[in-house]
């Protein structure tokens, strides 16, 4: 697949060892030349007051209207999109841009005791799957693969963040 680089723009105040757990993630991963930018605001036109939600679609498009190159943003914020209550992700399948919300992937967001480890490997799960749309892979049926779909926290927490043999022989890995 070659060296690919891309930059993690945080949305807000992510935490720096979140932020460092990402860029490992992806660059152990799939090989990637990973670079933090300084932190942005949210676009505002991208919230809905009546969901208190981002519509992440519309992120994407103001990644790929503000930045050079491929990029991914990672937030606070609960995202959604059309159609669904809400999402972990999204990415441009093959394309140059991912979004990512870490409200969902904390333990204390479903009112459960505060679970660091639990929170770290979510969102390594998490953006390693959004990444890998990025990079062309669709959903993947096979067991514990890191690209099946997670509708629930419980699809996540059932995954590895492991690419199965098929997934990474299509990535060339």
């Amino acid at each position: 697949m070659g060296v690919i680089r891309i930059k993690i723009i945080p949305f807000g105040r992510i935490p720096q060892s979140i932020l460092e757990i990402i860029k490992k993630a992806l660059s152990s991963t799939f090989n990637l030349l990973v670079e933090i930018l300084r932190e942005e605001r949210l676009p505002t036109d991208t919230f809905n007051r009546f969901r208190n939600q981002y519509r992440s679609d519309l992120l994407l498009k103001f990644l790929e209207k503000n930045f050079r190159g491929r990029v991914f943003g990672v937030t606070k914020e609960d995202l959604y999109t059309e159609g669904l209550n809400f999402v972990f992700g999204q990415a441009k399948l093959k394309g140059r841009v991912a979004i990512l919300s870490i409200a969902r992937l904390d333990p204390k967001f479903f009112h459960q005791p505060e679970n660091e480890r639990l929170f770290e490997e979510r969102v390594e799960k998490e953006a390693i799957h959004e990444i890998g749309h990025m990079l062309g892979l669709t959903h993947c049926d096979t067991r514990g693969c890191v690209m099946n779909f997670s509708n629930t926290i419980g699809d996540v927490d059932k995954k590895t963040k492991f690419l199965c043999n098929s997934c990474k022989s299509q990535l060339g890995l």
